[in-house]
């Protein structure tokens, strides 16, 4: 997996400085990312660290209060109308963390899917749309005679996260944002579910920001890695540098805290040193500074 993309590729999406506050507290706070055509960034941090505001400034669920958003080199910071909302949606899709509730109970697989193609292919034709169908459930794994008319409480969550993921493929999205896609399954299946994710990413040249609380995800499925803490990102860089290198006290602290089969529970060194290094880099939140190619730390100057 490479660290970083090939120079000269423009990124597909990008934001620079985007911000979003509330009232007088700030979600997120001047975050700059790029995504790339068949690369992943995975976005780590705990609940409440500005990961799923993010998503939503992507997708315009939300509109930014500073900053700015780019789609293919344009602008697309502040859209409005219908029409120009609807290309962009089509261009940026969103898988959902959960999988049931993404789904509208009262309509089978079938439906599901047919819709977004209807909505944004008026060119297919019924049987074109029957055809669209079925490629997209075999291209995320699933049996199109076996799945097509089952309803989402015949399916287990693996297999209805599948569904979502075909339904976000239906408009051949150049991006898709997942957030927490895998963090109310059942751990048997996660794996399954993201090598689909990844191996799909690959094939279809899609750029991709994978949102997650558990960063050792951001290590199977993603090239790089920003980690968010209280709306700021601390470190950003190829996966493999801030997962074996970390450099930011709060990167090093979810490490810390990712549980080892051969570590009894309580053994080991002790959190709380990492704990304060945390909250002094609260009082001062400083810069990114670059500390090796493409690797960035939030650090005082």
């Amino acid at each position: 997996m490479n660290g970083l993309p090939e120079p000269g590729t423009a990124p597909v999406l990008e934001t620079r400085g985007l911000t979003m506050r509330f009232g007088s507290f700030t979600a997120l706070d001047g975050a700059d990312l790029a995504l790339y055509p068949g690369r992943a960034l995975a976005l780590v941090g705990e609940s409440g660290s500005g990961k799923s505001t993010c998503a939503k400034l992507l997708t315009h669920v939300l509109t930014a209060t500073g900053g700015h958003i780019f789609h293919a080199g344009r602008e697309v910071t502040r859209l409005s109308g219908r029409k120009a909302l609807l290309a962009y949606r089509s261009a940026v899709q969103m898988v959902f963390q959960d999988p049931f509730a993404a789904l509208n109970p009262a309509h089978d697989v079938g439906h599901h899917l047919s819709r977004p193609l209807a909505l944004h292919r008026p060119d297919l034709d019924a049987a074109g749309r029957r055809a669209a169908v079925a490629g997209l459930l075999r291209a995320v794994d699933l049996d199109p005679a076996a799945t097509l008319r089952k309803f989402p409480h015949e399916m287990s969550g693996g297999q209805r996260q599948r569904v979502n993921l075909a339904r976000a493929l239906a408009v051949n999205p150049s991006v898709i944002i997942a957030d927490e896609p895998t963090s109310m399954l059942d751990v048997s299946i996660r794996l399954s579910v993201l090598d689909t994710f990844r191996d799909l990413k690959r094939e279809r040249g899609i750029a991709m920001l994978f949102i997650t609380h558990d960063i050792a995800t951001a290590r199977y499925v993603a090239e790089e890695t920003a980690v968010i803490f209280r709306g700021r990102i601390v470190e950003r860089g190829p996966t493999a540098q801030v997962i074996d290198n970390p450099r930011h006290p709060y990167t090093r602290l979810l490490l810390a805290a990712v549980p080892e089969v051969d570590c009894p529970f309580g053994a080991g060194h002790s959190l709380a040193p990492l704990a304060a290094q945390v909250r002094e880099s609260i009082q001062a939140p400083g810069t990114l500074w670059e500390v090796s190619p493409g690797h960035w730390v939030r650090q005082a100057a």
